[in-house]
């Protein structure tokens, strides 16, 4: 089963979600000190291999499936299933998360180091 991860668009830290809910909003965890986020935005849950958000307070959560695409509200105290690849926001155009599956992000690390190890042996053919 994957766990999650938030990864921020501007290049931030990437935030590691637990087993369990986390309280999306402003503070050290986002790193967010907007004060038209709440402390208490959202909530995340990870369960079961899934990652859910739920809107929690008046100003919404937006989810969108890329960055070229509008940021979609959501509607406070529903949950809504995300995936891996899925944009979230506290704001619109603003505070923005890619959802990453660890499973996947090490899959990617994975091919990216064969890839190089690949082109080292092939500089070292080269230099024999």
């Amino acid at each position: 089963m994957p766990s999650f991860e938030l990864k921020p668009v501007d290049g931030g830290n990437l935030v590691h979600l637990p087993e369990g809910e986390t309280v999306l909003g402003r503070g050290p965890l986002f790193g967010v000190n907007d004060k038209r986020v709440s402390r208490n935005h959202g909530m995340l849950e990870n369960a079961e291999g899934k990652l859910r958000i739920k809107p929690t307070h008046l100003n919404p959560c937006f989810v969108q499936s890329s960055l070229e695409s509008a940021p979609q509200p959501l509607k406070k105290g529903q949950w809504y299933t995300l995936d891996p690849g899925d944009l979230l926001s506290l704001l619109p155009g603003k505070y923005i998360y890619c959802v990453v599956a660890k499973e996947e992000k090490e899959e990617e690390e994975k091919e990216e180091e064969e890839e190089e190890e690949k082109e080292k042996d092939e500089d070292e053919s080269t230099i024999r």
